[in-house]
């Protein structure tokens, strides 16, 4: 006999009231701490709650605070001789970089007549460009230490302010923040992991964080398709303030008329929620400023971002992030929730944001979280919250990291021209690598931390037992979304995939989009692959024509993802065709719940006119008699459709010039998806 599944409990959005009526107290559906049903304290909500001396819980007070020296190092301050002698190195090897650009370099091109690209400088880049990645690059390999690499975020941050200069029309609102109550914040979670918890203690296995089980790590990644258990979480392991919240940061960016040259266009309620990109351990809202400014530019007046701030590692490992990343959410839409508290700087910019119009993106490291976030949203808020969250109508990934096991062709490369240094993550399988490895290990920073800086139940315990931590969590859905158990990413949204052929994380970001497009079939999936350019070139728009291009891209994304949304919407308050109705009427019309392809794919099949058809019956008739859909000349793509690919996915190659074809360029996908080293470790097995 099978044994009945027992329900969710269910958390209204608003994180106060429960269906029955009842005040949920110290996380729970229910009062003293109870889960609601049997009455029973949880060992997940005790593993958060204080002493009665209003101490943190055991396991975060188990270890010492960072002493005052390494808070220096963690704010990116160099005081150590090593650190000094770091800067004396750099600017050695940025002299020797720029020496042999211009020695050895520029007289082979010469010779070629310009013709042939060299190890240093691509024929396709200007040469002041080739100039300008030389020095980030020695400036990457020399980095050292988590001091280092904060430093060089800093003097970044402090770099890309240089190009605010040349925004205008835009309004930036920083310095915004509000406070986050992680016990009200993390109830749905909870609630939705609750039975995968409770079947652990009922089966004897610990899930303590100073002494979790076997059994704990290996439900961090369960296997078994899609109907397998949702993968279990990680508490955190990171301080938060005394009162249990803690504090985020952030900054608005707005679109303004331009009063010289009026947008034609309507006003745009498009607001973007951004997560800026940095390997999860440095880099700020203050690097992206420029690049959000010129898309909410490019998508019309009246679009907004808000660029987070969110924790960073080692000081807040996974999956810190993703739950700044739903208190952002939650910011911007329900600003009244029981888990936020605004100051008045933070409630100013209208709020709520209807999530309708609400779009989510980021890069690199931001592009991981964004996509961690959405699934995150499916699969451990929607099925305890009632009525379900709204999830925004697009995600912009460019360069997501969705291997953080660097397992994949090209983060193993030694491609010259990629200011992105690799690997910067371990094989789940290779413990000699991870205990060897410390100085770009990023992908050890985010899940652990570091054990030199701050010391937690998952680095201060010993190697063996850190590493335990780090083989299963990267193998967690919300780290290596790539490789993630099938089923794990259905029920996304409209998705769009930036990469570069120069990109180290080029196939991570092909094997993401190949198997979004295989478990959304509903909805539009499309990734451009930019020829010759580098990691995230879209933040370097005063650089690349491509970055600029590639913003355009994105704006256009956006726009063609409303339209979608807008018809589906329409569609559904007209009820909605059937089946057998979609057959004989218009494509934009089929139902959103039909069960094969949906609006989003058919809408890439059928013809799209540059202009809507004059007035006039004849015209009329053979657009009716040709089932042709009209789309308004600015909403249109503009984009090429891609080529014709059994996983849905709109596959384009963008030139420099802004020509697209539909193409892929890279490893192939099967050698790709049998990469993962542990479906090797099986495959030898058998």
């Amino acid at each position: 006999m099978v044994k009945p599944k027992k329900p969710h409990t269910l958390y209204s959005r608003s994180g106060t009231d429960v269906p029955n009526g009842k005040k949920a107290t110290n996380g729970t559906n229910g009062t003293n701490g109870t889960n609601g049903t049997n009455g029973t304290t949880t060992l997940d909500d005790n593993a958060q709650q204080k002493d009665q001396n209003g101490n943190p819980p055991s396991h975060q007070r188990h270890f010492p605070p960072p002493s005052i020296f390494q808070r220096a190092l963690l704010n990116g301050i160099l005081y150590r001789p090593s650190d000094v002698f770091f800067i004396f190195r750099v600017l050695i090897a940025t002299l020797w970089a720029v020496v042999r650009l211009h020695c050895f370099e520029l007289p082979y091109h010469f010779l070629t007549r310009f013709k042939k690209s060299s190890k240093q400088h691509p024929v396709e880049w200007s040469w002041w460009t080739s100039f300008f990645f030389s020095i980030i690059r020695v400036v990457g390999s020399k980095v050292r230490n988590m001091g280092q690499v904060r430093f060089v975020g800093l003097a970044i941050g402090q770099l890309m302010q240089i190009e605010n200069f040349f925004i205008t029309n835009v309004k930036v609102t920083r310095g915004v923040q509000f406070k986050v109550n992680r016990e009200i914040l993390l109830r749905p979670e909870r609630a939705t992991l609750a039975e995968v918890r409770e079947e652990l203690r009922r089966k004897g296995f610990s899930d303590d964080p100073l002494n979790p089980s076997m059994a704990f790590f290996e439900s961090l990644h369960p296997e078994g398709g899609p109907n397998a258990p949702v993968a279990n979480m990680p508490e955190e392991v990171g301080s938060i303030d005394d009162d249990g919240t803690y504090t985020l940061k952030g900054e608005w960016i707005e679109a303004l008329e331009d009063p010289m040259n009026p947008d034609p266009r309507p006003r745009s309620k498009t607001v973007i929620l951004y997560f800026h990109g940095g390997a999860h351990v440095f880099c700020s809202s203050k690097t992206h400023t420029h690049m959000l400014a010129r898309l909410c530019k490019a998508v019309g007046p009246g679009t907004r971002a808000f660029n987070l701030d969110y924790r960073l590692s080692p000081e807040h490992p996974f999956p810190a992030a993703i739950h700044d990343a739903f208190a952002a959410y939650l910011y911007l839409t329900e600003p009244d929730h029981a888990a936020l508290t605004l100051d008045e700087e933070s409630a100013v910019h209208e709020l709520a944001v209807d999530p309708r119009d609400l779009v989510v993106g980021g890069d690199s490291a931001g592009g991981s979280l964004a996509a961690a976030f959405m699934m995150y949203m499916v699969r451990y808020v929607q099925p305890s919250t009632e009525p379900k969250f709204v999830l925004p109508h697009a995600a912009l990934l460019l360069s997501p990291w969705t291997d953080l096991s660097s397992s994949l062709p090209a983060a193993k490369n030694e491609d010259w021209y990629c200011f992105c240094p690799g690997p910067i993550g371990i094989s789940p399988v290779d413990k000699n690598a991870y205990l060897t490895l410390k100085e770009q290990n990023y992908s050890g920073y985010y899940l652990c931390g570091d054990p030199d800086l701050m010391l937690n139940t998952r680095n201060g315990l010993g190697v063996d037992r850190s590493w335990e931590w780090y083989s299963h969590l990267v193998q967690h859905p919300l780290v290596s979304a790539a490789h993630s158990a099938k089923g794990s990413m259905a029920g996304l949204t409209n998705t769009i995939v930036h990469t570069a052929t120069h990109d180290r994380l080029v196939d991570d970001s092909r094997l993401y989009a190949h198997r979004l497009g295989l478990e959304n079939s509903s909805r539009l999936t499309r990734i451009e692959i930019y020829k010759d350019m580098v990691h995230v070139h879209q933040v370097l728009p005063l650089l690349f024509k491509s970055a600029r291009i590639a913003i355009d891209n994105l704006a256009r994304f956006i726009e063609r993802s409303r339209y979608i949304r807008d018809e589906q919407e329409r569609s559904s308050t007209n009820g909605g065709a059937s089946t057998t109705q979609s057959k004989s009427s218009s494509p934009l019309k089929a139902s959103p719940v039909t069960p094969t392809r949906t609006f989003a794919a058919v809408l890439r099949k059928v013809s799209v006119r540059e202009s809507p058809p004059t007035n006039g019956d004849k015209k009329e008739e053979e657009v009716a008699d040709q089932k042709v859909v009209v789309v308004p000349a600015f909403m249109q793509p503009t984009m090429a459709r891609g080529k014709s690919a059994e996983d849905g996915v709109e596959w384009v190659i963008v030139e420099q010039n802004g020509r697209e074809t539909a193409g892929d360029e890279g490893t192939a996908i099967p050698i790709l998806i049998n990469a993962w080293p542990l479906r090797q470790q099986e495959s030898k097995e058998e």
